[in-house]
């Protein structure tokens, strides 16, 4: 009886040990947290010679570039993904926006900055709860280089989640709602009639599918000449929220998404915000300064998708 009831207490010390490890482990899961941006690297190459460097590693990588572009002087952006990566943003309700990965290369005084997005903080920001992203990330690692993320002060997984910039404003599915349409495809032909057009100010830079669903992401650049609105000049909103050392151009371009036979985009109080977190609200690089900007994003979107502009009900800038 004596040796049955040592292994009993023996078994409940056991079981203690085997429960508070869980419990320790959940515990620092709960504290990673994560930024939205990678630095491969800042190097004293020329632009051209950056270029080629990371479409030779592109060709080499499991991915293939669905576009590349200049939103404005001393910067390219190239938008990737892969079949892998497109059916992991297929099994979520909004994983399309995901889907699109992006390396930038930036110019800084000398020295060229390459960096590219972390798919692993967007699978928690848009919400893609049952999918693993952490297999692509290791896959951008390997083929892109790795030497830090940056990007804020980094969010926890339950933070990112349930993200707002501060009470009151918009979340991930706070979408800019755009017009809707009888079926998927006169959804994407509006879009595609609408980026033909100049007035809008908005231009399309790829076109993506999402396999298994009606689902395409467009990817779009914004031009405040063809619009006549100065909030939809990217560099001067860039120059406002990127100003710190290391560049965060890998945040564009932004994204309008066909999602059926509606039309929707990320609020820009959220879009912008998550992928620039650690800003304050006023000073020179302050959110106040784009205090006209998520209006001004859903008078073009609603603009070029063929619709007619409806009074926001949430309120106009950043401060409402």
């Amino acid at each position: 009886m004596f040796f049955l009831r040592n292994i009993s207490h023996t078994a409940h010390i056991l079981l203690f040990l085997f429960f508070s490890l869980i419990s320790l482990s959940l515990s620092a899961a709960d504290k990673e947290t994560f930024k939205p941006f990678v630095l491969v690297e800042q190097t004293n190459i020329t632009m051209a010679d950056a270029k080629s460097k990371v479409e030779k590693l592109i060709k080499q990588s499991p991915f293939s570039i669905i576009a590349e572009y200049s939103p404005y002087d001393d910067a390219y952006v190239y938008i990737i993904t892969s079949d892998e990566l497109k059916s992991l943003a297929s099994e979520t309700k909004y994983g399309g926006f995901a889907a699109p990965q992006r390396i930038s290369l930036t110019k800084v005084n000398n020295q060229i900055q390459i960096a590219y997005t972390n798919p692993v903080f967007m699978k928690h920001a848009y919400r893609m709860k049952t999918v693993d992203m952490q297999p692509i990330l290791k896959q951008m690692n390997q083929a892109f280089g790795f030497e830090q993320f940056f990007g804020g002060e980094g969010l926890t997984a339950r933070k990112l989640k349930r993200y707002k910039y501060s009470f009151g404003l918009e979340g991930f599915d706070s979408f800019y709602e755009l017009p809707e349409y009888d079926t998927h495809a006169e959804a994407i032909a509006a879009l595609n009639k609408g980026f033909n057009k100049k007035d809008s100010g908005i231009r399309k830079i790829y076109e993506l599918k999402i396999p298994g669903k009606k689902q395409v992401v467009f990817g779009v650049s914004m031009n405040a000449k063809d619009s006549g609105d100065d909030a939809l000049d990217t560099r001067k909103t860039m120059d406002i929220v990127d100003h710190l050392p290391l560049k965060r151009t890998a945040y564009l371009p932004y994204e309008i998404m066909v999602d059926g036979n509606k039309i929707i985009a990320l609020h820009a109080r959220f879009r912008i915000a998550v992928f620039f977190n650690d800003l304050k609200m006023f000073g020179p690089h302050g959110f106040g300064k784009l205090f006209s900007t998520p209006t001004a994003y859903y008078k073009a979107f609603t603009k070029v998708s063929g619709g007619t502009q409806q009074q926001e009900t949430s309120g106009d800038g950043f401060i409402d």
